[in-house]
């Protein structure tokens, strides 16, 4: 079945854009420690914020944004223990995803599978309303995990902080009900601002990215909530990896 698997590696490149886009460096110069979050450095601040979204067991991440030049929207919880679930908006199409233990699930709208082209069609035929599955340690399954997989997507986020942009403070805000301080740094044409939480741990609570050409929203939320996902019936899930192809 080549055209799944495709539309599973297209999909993986699209969630491994939301990593790069998400935690745009805002490192600053870092100063002794102090009380209170806010009286710190932006360095500082970033380097606990970073501590804190790494020990997080669970979290929600809401991206609305632009990826490759088309709009999308994705939504996903995930923890570390490996399991996630969610959907991705891109070219007009939506595909919900979940992932427990060794598998990796999908089911596409028809507006998706219509992007997908005549393969998509015929794809579409074959699965019906159906749940895709394949496994989740996968060649075709390999990017998108970087941002299924909680642990995969807070190295994704590590490895993108700290290119020294001179982030700066802002002025208090308030994320969802939370107090919050924003850090603002430049990348090229791209404008990152990451809210901070100053009350409870410091977690990155949303990040806006502003001009270059992927801007976008990204909301974080549910840190540490248990996260129980229970797989599709097996009479409403096709396996493609036992189809031939």
């Amino acid at each position: 079945m080549t055209t799944t698997r495709g539309a599973l590696a297209t999909l993986g490149c699209v969630a491994a854009a939301l990593a790069a886009t998400a935690c745009g460096p805002l490192d600053g110069t870092a100063e002794p420690a102090s009380t209170a979050l806010a009286d710190q450095s932006a360095g500082t601040i970033q380097k606990k914020a970073m501590a804190a979204m790494t020990s997080a067991s669970a979290m929600t991440v809401d991206l609305d944004g632009v990826s490759d030049g088309e709009p999308m929207k994705y939504h996903m919880t995930m923890g570390k223990g490996g399991d996630c679930q969610g959907e991705v908006t891109v070219e007009g199409g939506t595909v919900r995803l979940i992932k427990v233990g060794p598998s990796l699930y999908m089911k596409g709208d028809d507006a998706f599978w219509k992007s997908q082209g005549s393969d998509g069609a015929a794809a579409q035929k074959l699965i019906g309303d159906r749940w895709m599955k394949t496994k989740a340690d996968g060649p075709d399954s390999k990017d998108f995990l970087q941002a299924c997989d909680l642990k995969q997507f807070l190295s994704e986020m590590e490895k993108e902080t700290g290119d020294g942009l001179g982030g700066k403070k802002g002025e208090s805000a308030t994320v969802a009900g939370t107090p919050a301080l924003p850090i603002t740094g430049k990348d090229g044409a791209e404008t990152v601002t990451a809210y901070v939480a100053t009350k409870g741990e410091p977690y990155i609570l949303k990040v806006v990215v502003k001009g270059g050409k992927e801007p976008g929203t990204v909301l974080f939320t549910d840190f540490d909530k248990p996260v129980k996902i229970t797989a599709p019936a097996a009479k409403d899930s096709v396996d493609i990896d036992k189809l031939g192809g």
